[in-house]
């Protein structure tokens, strides 16, 4: 008995003290004021400090380990985009192999095409490669539940791994995948001003170079690398020598298609590499219409966009000009003015590449149902006082005029 009461004195001792020090930790205590506690004391617990201190579990990185090319699939969706891209697209969904962390990346227009996606993804996998997906790990997003997906999943015996809710640490294979593709997207079209309305295609370049460059992960071999030392007798990759992203590229105009005095190339923007075909993907503005060719002269020293071209998703510009000073006070006039956006969409959704319209900006002015800025030079105050002074001295003039008109008209008897 006296040892149980000595030690709920000790346990008060310390909590006094832990409360009168402002909760620390007893650790940190127990250094402070080690007469307070025994050699034996038993691990003390507040539940104070556990509703004001809390913190979330640490998640260690976990060392990769090599199994076999496709045993996981690591998945992750991104978007929505505040801006459509040319073919109506608002998200992607990538698919990383967890063996030689090779991308496939889908652009998706609804969230819910995943589950369709995912099925061509499977089947292209056990037709290419002859094995079967046994894995897939995700995060825990509603659509990857989607009960087309799940009775999927289910019937072709894949387990389904999904993390816990707000814990994207769980699914960080895909979430830094997600990460590194946005950089190199950004990279790539902040170097050539390429508008915004183009991101999915620097995203499809962005996944078609990152497969290509080496991982520390993989001891600085390339994803094409590991997946080539098991499966060397693939196909489906392309090598084609590549290109700078976003710049001026002149495609070829077959002979059946242009007359005799019609130029033979035509001017377009490089945007990436040709999914299913050994060609370079190009568009022309002027067209509308997108090129997969070999037949193509490129410009790398001049971006196909100038730095004038608007990359924000609102085009308005506002700008303001002091047009009119009175005497004693001073009002300001307030004008705006929107700079057309390059390219200007003819559809407040862009759903596909026939809704776009492209304009040079030095076309921009010859638009009718377009505002331009207007530039002018404001007037000194000097200028303003002498135009003042000038329109009061012709009020007066005027007004002596009258008096004197007045004054000499004849008297009605």
């Amino acid at each position: 008995m006296s040892c149980v009461a000595s030690r709920a004195k000790e346990e008060n001792d310390v909590s006094l003290w832990h409360y009168r020090l402002g909760h620390p930790n007893f650790s940190y205590l127990k250094r402070l004021l080690p007469s307070l506690f025994n050699k034996d004391s038993i691990k003390l617990q507040c539940e104070v400090c556990q509703l004001s201190k809390h913190t979330r579990s640490s998640y260690p990185l976990q060392p990769y380990k090599s199994s076999h090319p496709f045993h996981m699939i690591h998945s992750d969706i991104w978007g929505p985009s505040r801006v459509n891209n040319i073919s109506g697209s608002r998200w992607f969904v990538t698919f990383i192999d967890d063996h030689t962390r090779l991308t496939w990346l889908f652009l998706m227009k609804e969230k819910s095409d995943i589950g369709q996606i995912f099925q061509t993804f499977n089947l292209m996998i056990q037709t290419q490669f002859n094995t079967k997906i046994q894995v897939f790990k995700t995060d825990n997003g509603r659509e990857y539940f989607h009960s087309q997906l799940e009775s999927y999943l289910n019937s072709h015996g894949i387990i389904h791994i999904s993390s816990c809710v707000e814990s994207p640490q769980h699914n960080g294979v895909a979430e830094r995948k997600n990460r590194h593709l946005l950089e190199v997207a950004r990279s790539l079209m902040l170097t050539t001003h390429v508008p915004k309305y183009l991101w999915g295609e620097a995203v499809l370049t962005a996944t078609y170079l990152i497969n290509r460059m080496p991982s520390r992960v993989l001891d600085f071999q390339t994803p094409f690398q590991s997946l080539l030392r098991i499966y060397p007798h693939i196909h489906f990759a392309s090598h084609i020598p590549l290109k700078v992203f976003g710049y001026t590229a002149f495609v070829h105009i077959n002979q059946q298609h242009r007359s005799k005095l019609d130029p033979k190339s035509l001017k377009c923007v490089f945007l990436g590499y040709a999914p299913n075909q050994s060609g370079y993907k190009c568009y022309s503005p002027q067209t509308k219409r997108f090129y997969a060719t070999m037949d193509v002269t490129f410009f790398e020293h001049q971006p196909f966009h100038s730095k004038n071209t608007i990359q924000g998703e609102s085009c308005e510009e506002y700008y303001f000009w002091d047009t009119f000073h009175s005497l004693g006070s001073q009002q300001t006039n307030t004008n705006s003015a929107c700079l057309p956006c390059l390219p200007i969409p003819t559809s407040e959704s862009h759903p596909t590449s026939e809704s776009l319209s492209y304009l040079p900006i030095q076309d921009a002015t010859q638009d009718k149902n377009k505002e331009v800025i207007v530039y002018s030079r404001r007037k000194t105050q000097k200028e303003l006082e002498d135009r003042i002074t000038s329109k009061l001295a012709q009020e007066t003039d005027l007004s002596s005029r009258l008096t004197i008109d007045e004054g000499n008209a004849p008297i009605s008897s």
